[in-house]
């Protein structure tokens, strides 16, 4: 039985050489399959968690083939450094990760993730860019903008210090807090950064800026604001506050424009229209006085019928006024009353003395308003003429 223990042990390291052996066997096959395998072709895939896409495939395409030197399709899979595509296309700004692999059926999947931008800023040095959630600035593309919020007054510095990594996210909060709402995103045109590091707002409808302070609680604050627009502007109109701060807590501070100012045009008719109904009816009194006072009484044959008076009668003088006589009879001493004109006085039989004296325009009693009676005559006016 000593012999059988040797057989088993030859036994045990053959079956370890044919496991190595065929193992390095398929390697070694796999290795000469993968030299002859071609690309059969490319399939790229753009995400970026939204609808608008930023890189197009066709670049992408492109900066793989000028990577690789040449078409992919055809070639053979082996030769091509997928690392080294990798690389290439992450290059690109807009680019965040680009992952290659190949499938079973000899096509090559190229797979990138973008960046999003969520602004459009504006250095105080004057350049332009477009900046992501992680601080990462962006180029502006050549083929269409993007409809962005808009901030200025944003840092130019290439590498963000500490003190802008705070400000940054305080814009991503602002930014985000806008976009977000319906409205505010239609009122809100410019985001500026002043120089002390505070948010200002510029609206689209109305001539006064929003001022913010930090970017930290900005709906709370977009809130105030948002009951300040519904409750106080329709009545104050737009045009009368030059700013609205809301960085204080449980209000919102108006300020005034100055007298020089215009004010909002609905709110300018109001306050005419008031005006003008105020002074006629401080004029109604006096229209009424003037109404009721008779005319200076004519000398006889005097009278005309004319458009103002066709049809109207002059009432006769109160017994407690002074009433103007005509020449021919003298004028009434201080303190008499003046004598009612009879009817004989105003008889057509007198007209011919009265050619003789120097021709007056008659006159005529003033005219009041189209809405106020004239005044009544005494009723025995009519009688007398």
């Amino acid at each position: 039985m000593r012999f059988k223990r040797p057989i088993y042990r030859y036994l045990f390291y053959a079956a370890w050489m044919v496991a190595i052996g065929g193992v390095i066997f398929l390697l070694v096959s796999a290795n000469s399959k993968s030299k002859t395998r071609t690309v059969k072709g490319v399939e790229v895939s753009v995400n970026n968690g939204g609808d608008r896409i930023y890189v197009e495939k066709a670049d992408v395409l492109k900066n793989i083939e000028a990577t690789a030197g040449g078409r992919l399709v055809s070639r053979n899979s082996g030769n091509l450094n997928l690392a080294l595509l990798e690389n290439g296309l992450e290059k690109n700004p807009w680019i965040r990760d680009a992952e290659l692999y190949f499938d079973t059926k000899d096509v090559l999947h190229v797979a990138i993730t973008e960046r999003v931008p969520f602004a459009r800023v504006f250095t105080t040095a004057g350049t332009s860019f477009y900046i992501d959630s992680t601080g990462h600035k962006l180029p502006l593309l050549e083929n269409y903008s993007v409809k962005l919020p808009v901030v200025t007054g944003f840092t130019p510095a290439k590498k963000l210090a500490k003190t802008d990594s705070t400000l940054l996210q305080e814009t991503k909060e602002v930014v985000r807090t806008i976009s977000n709402d319906a409205f505010w995103n239609a009122q809100v045109g410019q985001i500026d950064i002043t120089p002390e590091r505070k948010f200002e707002l510029i609206p689209l409808v109305g001539n006064h800026v929003i001022r913010l302070g930090s970017g930290y609680n900005t709906a709370e604050k977009l809130e105030k604001l948002m009951v300040f627009y519904r409750q106080v502007l329709p009545k104050a109109g737009l045009a009368k506050y030059s700013a609205l701060d809301v960085q204080f807590n449980n209000q919102v501070v108006a300020v005034r424009r100055g007298p020089t100012n215009k004010v909002d045009s609905i709110q300018l008719q109001k306050n005419i229209k008031e005006l003008l109904e105020k002074k006629m009816a401080e004029q109604e009194p006096t229209d009424l006085v003037q109404t009721a006072q008779p005319a200076p009484a004519l000398s006889n044959g005097d009278f005309e019928p004319g458009p103002a008076n066709d049809g109207a009668a002059i009432a006769p003088l109160p017994v407690t006024q002074k009433a103007a006589v005509p020449e021919t009879q003298g004028v009434a001493k201080q303190g008499q009353t003046a004598k009612k004109p009879t009817a004989i006085q105003s008889t057509p039989k007198k007209t011919e003395t009265n050619k003789s004296k120097p021709e007056r325009k008659p006159v005529v009693a003033k005219k009041a308003p189209a809405q106020k009676p004239k005044a009544v005559m005494p009723a025995t006016a009519s009688n007398e003429y």
